[in-house]
């Protein structure tokens, strides 16, 4: 990567993309997509994405079978899930301190998303696209994949970023628009990933 200078008619510097994972243990994937597929109180709904102010069903922008969690559920699958991305989590403030200027947590459910072969979340897209309350408090994003997928990663747009689906893998970034980014389809294997947000207290 190229270094950045100060011109006298702009002001670049050194950055990064903000984009940062690490990986959770094996195990506790396993036990949530066990979860995903064999708990008997929670259902799986068709995957639905906002086309202009609605969310709607369309398999041209988004094919998948998501089960929301709530993060109350005490449920060893789901507790273990949590305290495996705390973790990523404290390593990523420590990484980006000042991502840390106001308290924030998880408030809205746990997203289990299992994509068919071919499916996935097809168009670039940010986590914090509409006036409402729920995305207005949006803070990072994170992601777990949850099984290997083969060129079935993420990839940035503005970041020219591509991170590879590895089981295990949770990545974090902002919420904003500065990071829209899309899955990358796979036409040869089901993927399935867990994904969330941490929103301001």
């Amino acid at each position: 990567m190229s270094e950045f200078v100060l011109h006298r008619d702009k002001i670049c510097t050194k950055s990064t993309d903000f984009i940062w994972g690490d990986f959770i243990d094996h195990d506790v994937c396993d036990a949530l997509v066990d979860f995903y597929h064999n708990n008997d109180f929670l259902y799986k709904v068709d995957g639905r994405s906002y086309i202009g102010n609605q969310m709607v069903v369309n398999h041209h922008v988004k094919e998948s079978k998501d089960v929301g969690i709530p993060p109350q559920i005490q449920h060893p699958a789901v507790i273990n899930y949590f305290a495996e991305l705390q973790v990523v989590l404290y390593k990523y403030i420590e990484k980006f301190p000042f991502c840390e200027f106001s308290a924030f947590s998880i408030r809205e459910p746990i997203s289990v998303q299992w994509y068919p072969k071919g499916g996935g979340f097809k168009i670039w897209h940010a986590e914090r696209t509409q006036n409402d309350h729920v995305q207005n408090i949006r803070h990072l994003v994170y992601m777990t994949y949850l099984n290997d997928v083969p060129n079935g990663g993420t990839e940035w747009f503005h970041q020219d970023k591509y991170v590879e689906a590895q089981k295990g893998l949770t990545v974090i970034w902002p919420a904003d628009w500065t990071h829209v980014h899309r899955g990358r389809v796979s036409p040869d294997h089901e993927k399935i990933v867990a994904t969330g947000w941490f929103s301001y207290d």
